[in-house]
């Protein structure tokens, strides 16, 4: 199974669960991003997208958040042009760029960027210190960063800081302040952009309204749900995203369907409603049908961003 990761998004989107209209017209995209999604899980495919992209990149995460609408990926390698992003997992072993470049490549268009917008888990092992992995995969040209296992405002404010470019001396910008060097290498081309655009561009969202970066924040134990409130008063958050597997073994449950994780599920969810900070979860069922179903149910909950996967248990 991939590894269990998923958040809440960012503020900017709306409170409370879906009308029952916009819940029916995400079911159909999900439909079709399914079908597609089991294609690139069962055969590794390559896919051509549908259509040609706008010049400069549109982060549709972002897009589909500003709209007050929920953004539907998946964990993959593989182009998928009809999901909203992607997820390149590097978790688990050696960090390796190399991977992470090669499967960037295979997500361009006829354009170069890519449509569905790729994000990078980082290994947990950076998390504290985040900056050099971070630095590497935005130079790369990814549209986000998800940082497993956030359990402080501290390593919150860092995550963050991570994806900032450093301001010059004497300027006044917003905190929390940038780490991330101008050292652009192969991003701008990636998205299209000039690198003063690129450097323009790429601020995270919604600290920068017209940021077109996004930092994915992992909930995944007790701690961090205690500690949820003072992570959400970092700004620039763009996603929570629970991890329920790894919230389960920090409560000693018997796995991520268990009534007390749900609790906390919900319990999360709830301050995410109230902070106006949309949620997200992970769906992993074992059919089409079961994934349809599963995310059909959180919609009508209230969470935002799903990542949708289907198993063989």
């Amino acid at each position: 199974m991939i590894g269990d990761a998923w958040r809440c998004t960012g503020s900017g989107g709306g409170s409370g669960a879906f009308p029952a209209s916009s819940v029916n017209e995400t079911m159909r995209h999900m439909r079709r991003a399914l079908v597609v999604t089991l294609m690139v899980t069962a055969m590794d495919v390559v896919l051509e997208p549908a259509s040609a992209q706008e010049v400069g990149p549109v982060n549709r995460i972002i897009d589909r958040l500003q709209q007050d609408r929920p953004a539907i990926g998946t964990f993959t390698r593989s182009a998928n042009p009809d999901l909203d992003f992607v997820v390149i997992d590097t978790q688990y072993g050696e960090f390796d760029i190399g991977a992470v470049e090669q499967a960037l490549a295979r997500m361009q268009t006829g354009n170069g960027a890519p449509t569905a917008a790729p994000i990078v888990r980082i290994p947990y092992e950076a998390r504290e210190s985040p900056q050099t992995v971070v630095g590497q995969v935005l130079d790369a040209g990814v549209f986000g960063v998800m940082f497993p296992d956030i359990e402080t405002k501290e390593q919150a404010a860092t995550a963050i800081s991570s994806m900032r470019f450093v301001q010059p001396a004497g300027a006044h910008g917003e905190t929390p302040p940038g780490l991330r060097e101008f050292v652009p290498g192969s991003a701008p081309e990636f998205w299209r952009l000039s690198d003063r655009e690129y450097q323009s561009r790429a601020d995270v969202w919604p600290l920068d309204q017209s940021g077109a970066l996004i930092a994915m924040l992992q909930i995944e134990s007790l701690t961090a749900v205690d500690h949820l409130d003072d992570i959400l008063d970092v700004p620039g958050i763009g996603a929570i995203f629970l991890g329920p597997t790894d919230l389960a073994e920090s409560i000693g449950a018997t796995g991520p369907n268990a009534p007390r994780v749900e609790a906390l599920v919900q319990r999360v969810l709830g301050v995410c409603l109230e902070r106006n900070v949309p949620c997200g979860y992970p769906i992993v069922a074992r059919t089409p049908e079961d994934a349809e179903r599963e995310t059909a149910r959180r919609l009508n909950e209230g969470f935002k961003v799903l990542a949708v996967m289907t198993v063989s248990r």
